[in-house]
């Protein structure tokens, strides 16, 4: 009998911690999202430096270096470095010249579109774009492990449109994210995006390092951010 009981007990005990867990990870959301939006606007009394690299077809286009201040609450970029021009090549002349200027042109063309768009699909993800705003409480939410230090995942799918996907991961001793990723599509074409995140002193997190990968477009972009410093104008 005191078996039973004793069994009995550990069921019980086990049952409770499961609600209790459950409930504890579901009011997470909510907080989560509160966090992220919280932190987004405190990043803005920031000053930081961003570098930009480019690459088309396995080669880099150069990187740039960019000071990010925030005025008003919008985002103002100063150029600090940028990619040096590329040497001017000797064009063939004549009739076949100019029937190759033309592809070149729009070759160029399309590649300044296809970086916009997936910068532009990049923004579309961040914490306080409109799209964001209800991700939180759709999301499908677990624990990477059993212990109460145990991460939180986050899963919600059709964020921008129906067929992406979003998956956070969130520190529970750290109190942040440890990573984003997020898969879209651009054109029907498939597009990766991977945030690695990292705190200052004071806690307040960034995406140090972003990678926006668009396969069967060639074209991968990353982008580091670091020398964190109060603003200012803050």
């Amino acid at each position: 009998m005191k078996n039973i009981a004793g069994t009995r007990m550990i069921i019980l005990l086990l049952a409770f911690a499961t609600m209790v867990a459950a409930r504890v990870v579901s009011e997470a959301t909510p907080a989560i999202g509160r966090k992220m939006k919280q932190n987004a606007a405190t990043l803005q009394r920031y000053t930081h430096k961003r570098r930009t690299e480019i690459t088309v077809k396995g080669k880099s286009r150069g990187a740039r270096v960019d000071l990010v201040r925030y005025i008003d609450g919008k985002a103002e970029t100063v150029p600090l470095e940028a990619p040096p021009r590329p040497a001017q090549s000797s064009r063939a002349r004549g009739l076949r010249g100019r029937m190759i200027e033309p592809k070149i042109e729009n070759k160029k063309e399309e590649m300044t579109r296809d970086v916009a768009h997936l910068k532009n699909l990049l923004a579309s993800y961040s914490p306080g774009a409109d799209s964001m705003r209800q991700v939180f409480e759709k999301a499908a939410i677990s624990r990477t492990g059993s212990g109460p230090a145990a991460d939180i995942k986050l899963v919600a799918n059709g964020v921008v449109k129906p067929s992406d996907s979003f998956t956070l991961l969130w520190s529970t001793a750290d109190h942040r994210p440890k990573e984003i990723e997020i898969h879209a599509d651009m054109d029907g074409k498939p597009v990766a995006i991977t945030l690695q995140y990292a705190a200052l002193p004071d806690g307040t997190f960034y995406a140090a390092h972003t990678v926006v990968s668009a396969p069967k477009k060639d074209v991968t972009i990353t982008i580091d951010t670091f020398d964190y410093a109060p603003s200012n104008s803050a």
